[in-house]
């Protein structure tokens, strides 16, 4: 009989540390969503959702920011399912990834099973890990539970199969979704069913996206049943080609693929069957057309890998790959360690990633996903790709037909309303909108018995059923933030009948309305809970709305009002940042140098002060920090090239004594950077 098991396991892993006291109100957003689109091969329908409900920022989630690059043997709570033929590990912890799965008919493991658990800055919470499957659901871009809790519960079939039910609620977009998965008797196949449920009756936007890393290997081919995918890499547009084949001419690459091309006549091929030959970070989102059986598969010269496929609702199919460049080799190591590739093969709800689509009040929507192996002969891993397709197909058929997966898709529907035994808890932020909304609010037949609230959340059940949020020390760091303007009437009640007439009841007042763009109350409420009690939260509020209104000046001095109070490492971060775009190059080095030694050593902070020594002609200084290989930006950004450029100032101000458009540009294409500092995508 298959079994259920809930486990420890244990690998090296860094600390995730503690939640940035901050909100998230300047937005960063996701790489991917500041697209162009290429019309002379896209059409307006195509393109009718890309950049479709943006958001800019993850508020009312905390960021998760606080990782270091100190590993060491961790346990991390796992749940297991086995049958007699494959065995899977979700780390409920960490937004359910599943972490492993092995065909035991021949010991072989059929994702990229990262060996270590290193946060690093490519999520909307920035702390994200490379390696299994992730469930991405709400917002463009690694779900804000990546590296969170999921409220899990067991529950089982008619004939007895264990399922292991995953949920959460997403706040930004009021969504509930839930995996539930679970391993048949004698099945070759895991099956992942997913819901997601407007938990309002009104409009929101819902996005999807299933997250595959398996291994990147030079015999990796990846199959999938399209003609054309839609390319999109940083910077660049978004376009449409036919595939698996695509001339590149060297104008269109990265530095890497024109110095490559240069020696090829001015060209390169690239195949999306073959990762490989890919030479730069770059996304293929494959036109799967309507009537075919969506899969995406990757097998190696033997014909042996995994494949997934689903109901016809999941219809999107991506590749990414960090590209054969320096800097996408680089990633790879940074995310994991020296020999460790992957490449991520995705599953989504729209053609591209770059989509939010419409989601109705009271919506829902339900597809059933399988994972396995897949074993094709040699020649037809390494035949045509029509053929190498053909050949998926007949294998995945006889894994199990569309039409037995259209018809388990129903049988697992009936847990819908099931409830089962609790094994892991999440968060409580339904529970309190279950209160603050009453009727309006649906959870789709979801118990949130497996939702406890945290020290984080419990000031606001304090508010809807005492009246008040609980006034804490002004230098305490604040819990959990509210997006919703509901949270305002009992904000407000509070404030009048003065039993929450306190700094931080004004304080999350203005939050709100600073979230929703509105300016001067949010202004009036920082105000008004720096007059209650001055605290470094209110100012650095204030400090955003000047830098917002083009107020540099203004913004600096409600900064340093915040650090008077408290050197939160958070806030540090963005006066050295500010001072960086003021040009007060000074300033900033005589702040860095007066902080204590904690903050000097962190390395962001580090980059700041790298930056202004480059300015103020400090060379030595600034080549002795960016030439010392343990020098290690830990929350770099995906696709940020604040190492690389640093140096190429470093090397102008050294040869010219300035810096200008004309030779910086030069210098990117000319100038040698260092192995340890390169991590560009091209």
């Amino acid at each position: 009989m298959p079994r259920l098991s809930v486990e420890n396991y244990r690998m090296p892993g860094a600390p995730i540390g503690k939640l940035c006291p901050l909100p998230d109100l300047q937005g960063a957003g996701d790489a991917h969503q500041h697209i162009k689109v290429d019309e002379q091969t896209i059409t307006k329908e195509e393109a009718k959702y890309m950049g479709y409900a943006p958001v800019k920022g993850v508020h009312p989630y905390k960021m998760q920011e606080g990782y270091t690059r100190q590993r060491k043997p961790r346990d991390y709570k796992a749940v297991v399912l086995e049958n007699e033929r494959l065995k899977a590990v979700f780390l409920v912890g960490l937004g359910g990834r599943l972490w492993s799965l092995v065909d035991k008919d021949t010991d072989t493991e059929l994702l990229h099973r990262n060996p270590v658990f290193q946060p690093c800055n490519l999520a909307l919470r920035n702390a994200w890990f490379s390696g299994g499957v992730e469930w991405n659901a709400g917002i463009i871009g690694h779900t804000p539970f990546t590296c969170d809790d999921m409220a899990c519960e067991i529950l089982r079939l008619d004939d007895g199969t264990p399922v292991l039910r995953m949920f959460q609620y997403e706040r930004v977009r009021g969504l509930f979704y839930r995996v539930e998965a679970f391993l048949p008797k004698g099945a070759r196949e895991m099956y992942v069913r997913v819901r997601i449920d407007n938990a309002f009756q009104t409009p929101t936007a819902v996005y999807w996206w299933s997250n595959m890393a398996v291994d990147e290997r030079e015999d990796t081919r990846v199959i999938v049943p399209a003609k054309k995918a839609y390319c999109h890499g940083y910077g660049g547009k978004v376009m449409k080609a036919d595939i698996p084949l695509i001339e590149k001419r060297a104008e269109d690459l990265g530095r890497y693929g024109r110095r490559l091309a240069k020696d090829n006549g001015g060209k390169l091929l690239w195949d999306t069957s073959r990762p490989t030959s890919l030479t730069q970070s770059v996304d293929f989102f494959f036109d799967v057309q309507q009537g075919t059986r969506p899969f995406i598969a990757a097998v190696n010269k033997d014909g042996y890998g995994m494949a997934q496929t689903s109901t016809r609702e999941l219809m999107g199919r991506k590749l990414f790959v960090w590209g054969m460049a320096p800097g996408g080799r680089n990633w790879q190591t940074f995310l994991s360690q020296k020999g460790e590739s992957y490449i991520e093969l995705q599953a989504g709800l729209a053609k591209t990633q770059l989509e939010h689509l419409p989601f109705e009040g009271g919506e829902s929507v339900s597809w059933l996903e399988s994972y396995g192996a897949v074993k094709l002969s040699p020649k037809e891993a390494a035949g045509g790709y029509k053929e190498a397709i053909s050949a998926v197909q007949r294998k995945l058929n006889l894994r199990s037909t569309a039409e037995y997966m259209d018809a388990l898709h129903e049988k697992v529907k009936k847990l819908d309303q099931k409830t089962g035994k609790v094994v892991h808890h999440a968060g409580g932020m339904a529970k309190l909108d279950a209160l603050l909304y009453g009727k309006e609010f649906s959870t789709a037949g979801l118990s949130l018995a497996a939702m406890r609230l945290t020290t984080e959340e419990k000031p606001w059940l304090a508010l809807l059923k005492h009246g008040a949020l609980p006034e804490t020390p002004p230098l305490k760091e604040p819990p959990a933030y509210q997006l919703s303007k509901r949270w305002l009437e009992p904000l407000l009640a509070s404030v009048q009948n003065k039993k929450g007439d306190h700094w931080l009841s004004r304080y999350m007042l203005a939050t709100i309305h600073h979230a929703h763009q509105d300016v001067d109350e949010a202004e009036k409420y920082y105000l008004q809970s720096i007059q209650k009690a001055p605290n470094p939260w209110a100012y650095r509020g204030l400090a955003l709305l000047e830098k917002r209104k083009g107020n540099a000046q203004a913004a600096f001095s409600h900064y340093q009002s915040a650090l008077k109070l408290l050197r939160n490492r958070y806030i540090v971060k963005e006066t050295l940042a500010l001072l960086l775009e003021m040009g007060e190059y000074e300033q900033l080095l005589n702040l860095y140098r007066e902080l204590p030694a904690a903050l000097r050593r962190i390395p962001k902070h580090k980059t700041y002060y790298i930056e202004a020594l480059i300015y103020t002609g400090e060379l030595k200084k600034a080549r002795r920090c960016l030439s010392d290989r343990r020098f290690v930006l830990t929350d770099m950004r995906e696709g940020q090239v604040t190492l690389s450029d640093l140096w190429f100032k470093l090397v102008l101000m050294e040869k010219d004594g300035k810096i200008t458009p004309q030779s910086f540009a030069w210098a990117k294409e000319n100038v040698q950077l260092p192995k340890h500092l390169e991590y560009r995508g091209q």
